[in-house]
């Protein structure tokens, strides 16, 4: 069974894409197997990023830290109502496809039930599904922060851009901490 919300949640691709399979095939049936050409882009130019075959996931430290920032950096965004910060941590891509207040549209659930997403940097995430690199060469981490009776769930998309990690793709939402994983 799965939780109506976590499957509602905005999927920063370009659109908010609706699934109807389990919580495990969240994104992987809707970002993992779309090509960029399916969002109107064009392939990448072999030059843009490392070959898929050197991109390896990074440390523990490096995942959570870039889990924590971005979670801070919603939060942030939440709380002000600015998304300019958000957004800009993305990747070019990214950016074209959510600008600021397509960002503040995504968010507002959140917003609005006044989600208090910063206690997130007060513990470790906990991975889902281990940290991977997809076909794609995009780093995936999945998973969430269990507090009770809510916890804080993620699913992230990053790609290597500028010489670090920028977001691709999230979805962060609230949900009973009882909620199929």
């Amino acid at each position: 069974m799965t939780h109506p919300n976590f499957m509602r949640a905005p999927i920063l691709s370009g659109r908010v894409l609706r699934v109807r399979t389990g919580v495990f095939g969240l994104i992987a049936a809707t970002l993992i197997g779309t090509t960029p050409a399916a969002f109107g882009q064009s392939q990448p130019q072999p030059s843009a990023r490392p070959a898929i075959s050197v991109i390896r996931v990074p440390d523990e430290n490096t995942l959570a830290r870039l889990v924590w920032s971005t979670m801070v950096a919603l939060d942030n965004a939440n709380r002000t109502e600015n998304y300019s910060v958000l957004n800009s941590l993305g990747t070019t891509a990214f950016k074209r496809r959510n600008s600021p207040a397509q960002l503040s549209n995504n968010f507002r659930d959140l917003r609005a039930n006044r989600v208090d997403i910063g206690r997130a940097i007060l513990s470790s995430p906990t991975y889902y599904i281990p940290p991977q690199i997809t076909s794609q060469g995009h780093l995936r981490l999945r998973g969430g922060f269990d507090f009770r009776p809510n916890s804080i769930r993620f699913d992230l998309l990053y790609s290597l851009e500028d010489g670090g990690w920028r977001i691709t793709a999230m979805s962060v939402v609230e949900m009973d901490a009882n909620a199929p994983k």
